[in-house]
């Protein structure tokens, strides 16, 4: 009996008069929906890599360029050094 009454089985032991998820972002003055606006709002922090790679486009003039990884512009920034010393 003891292990039926804490079963999330049992009858009523979940309460289902409080409103659901959509029903509650739906609302506007509802917590979930003023939290969710405000992590929408949230200022991004921009990654050291991401600053310092936007300098050195502001530098260079250039477009900037679609990066597929980090490694990748690591290989390529070392080979322009490279033809830039030979």
């Amino acid at each position: 009996m003891t292990r039926l009454k804490k079963s999330r089985k049992a009858k009523g032991f979940i309460p289902s008069d409080t409103p659901s998820r959509r029903e509650r972002l739906a609302d506007p003055e509802s917590y979930d929906s003023r939290r969710r606006k405000a992590q929408e709002k949230k200022k991004k922090h921009v990654s050291v890599y991401e600053k310092e790679r936007q300098k050195e486009e502001a530098a260079a003039g250039q477009k900037p360029a679609e990066r597929k990884t980090r490694l990748a512009d690591k290989i390529k920034k070392l080979n322009q050094d490279k033809e830039q010393q030979e």
